[in-house]
C-alpha cells in the first residue's frame, strides 16, 4: 500500500492516477473527501496532519510519498517518526532544487529541514527535488483574460520549468520499483526559456498575440496585492525565493529522462494542455 500526502495538489492529482494505472494500492490523505477530486480506485481518508492519529493512517502502507502544504518540516519530521514506528519501509519526499543549490530561502531552508528528518528517521528514502514547474505560469490567467497582457518581473530569469507530469512519473517509479533507495534526483525540464519566450508559446497555443510587459519588482509587488489580495509578506518571500533561485533556474538536469526513459515534456506540450484555461478572448 501507497499512502500520498498531498493528493489533492499539483503533483498529487496526477501521481495517484499514475500509480493507480501501475497496480499499486493507493491511500489518499485529504482535509476534505466530498470535496476532494481523487481517483475513485484510490482508497480516500481524512486527516489534517497538524491533529491526525498518524500511526493509524500509516497502518497497513510500506511506501509513503511525503508533500505537506506550506512545506512543513515539523509535519514532515512527524510522518517520518510515525512511519518508522509502523513498519514502513521507505519514504519518498517531494523537495525544492533551491536545497541542491544551497538556497537559504524560508522555503528551501523548510525542505532541508525535513530532508534531514526523513533521512534520519530509519525507512529507505529517496529524495525528489524538482525546479520551478510550469503550472506557475497558472498566475498569469487574470491579466491574459482581462488585459491580453503578461506582467513579467524585469528581473524574471531563464527557467528549465518542469511539467508536473514528469514530477508525477518519476515518484511513480520510484515509488514502485527497487533501486531508487537512498537516491536524490534533481528534476527540471529539456531546456531553459526565458519569460518572453513562454508567453511567444503560449500565445501561439491559445491562437492570438499577448503582450510581454516587464516591470519592477515594486510594480509587480502593487499589481499582486491590488489584483489577487496576496499578503505583503507572502509575495516578499516569493521574492526572496526568485532572487536566490536566479542564478540556478537556466541549470537543465537530465534525471527525467535517464530514469523515464524519454525527453522531458515540453512548455509547447503544457501549453497546449492547458490553452483553453487561457483563450477566454480580451474583453469577451
Amino acid at each position: 500500500m501507497i499512502f500520498v500526502i498531498g493528493a489533492t495538489g499539483k503533483v498529487g492529482r496526477a501521481l495517484v492516477p499514475a500509480l493507480l494505472d501501475a497496480g499499486a494500492a493507493v491511500r489518499a490523505l485529504t482535509r476534505d473527501p466530498a470535496k476532494a477530486r481523487i481517483d475513485p480506485r484510490a482508497e480516500v481518508v481524512r486527516g489534517d496532519l497538524g491533529t491526525a492519529d498518524l500511526p493509524a493512517l500509516l497502518d497497513g502502507a510500506d511506501r509513503v510519498f511525503v508533500l505537506t502544504q506550506g512545506h512543513n518540516a515539523e509535519h514532515e519530521a512527524a510522518v517520518a517518526r510515525a512511519a518508522a514506528r509502523t513498519g514502513v519501509t521507505h519514504l519518498v519526499k517531494l523537495s525544492t532544487t533551491g536545497v541542491h543549490f544551497g538556497q537559504s530561502d524560508a522555503i528551501s531552508s523548510a525542505h532541508a529541514e525535513a530532508e534531514q528528518a526523513i533521512r534520519e528517521a530509519g525507512p529507505a528514502w529517496t529524495i525528489l527535488r524538482p525546479g520551478a514547474f510550469m503550472d506557475n505560469r497558472f498566475a498569469w490567467i487574470g491579466s491574459i483574460r482581462d488585459e491580453n497582457a503578461v506582467y513579467v518581473p524585469d528581473t524574471d530569469p531563464p527557467s528549465a520549468l518542469i511539467h508536473v507530469r514528469d514530477i508525477a512519473e518519476v515518484a511513480a517509479l520510484v515509488l514502485t520499483t527497487s533501486g531508487h533507495e537512498g537516491a536524490t534526483y534533481e528534476l527540471t525540464g529539456g531546456e531553459a526559456l526565458t519569460t518572453e519566450q513562454q508567453v511567444a508559446i503560449l500565445s501561439e497555443a491559445i491562437g492570438r498575440p499577448l503582450k510581454y510587459v516587464e516591470e519592477t519588482e515594486s510594480a509587480a509587488k502593487e499589481r499582486l496585492i491590488r489584483m489577487y489580495g496576496w499578503p505583503e509578506k507572502a509575495i516578499d518571500g516569493l521574492f526572496a525565493l526568485k532572487r536566490e533561485s536566479a542564478p540556478h533556474e537556466r541549470v537543465v538536469f537530465d534525471t527525467v529522462e535517464r530514469l523515464l526513459g524519454r525527453p522531458p515534456l515540453t512548455f509547447a506540450t503544457w501549453a497546449r494542455d492547458n490553452a483553453a484555461t487561457f483563450a477566454y478572448p480580451y474583453g469577451g
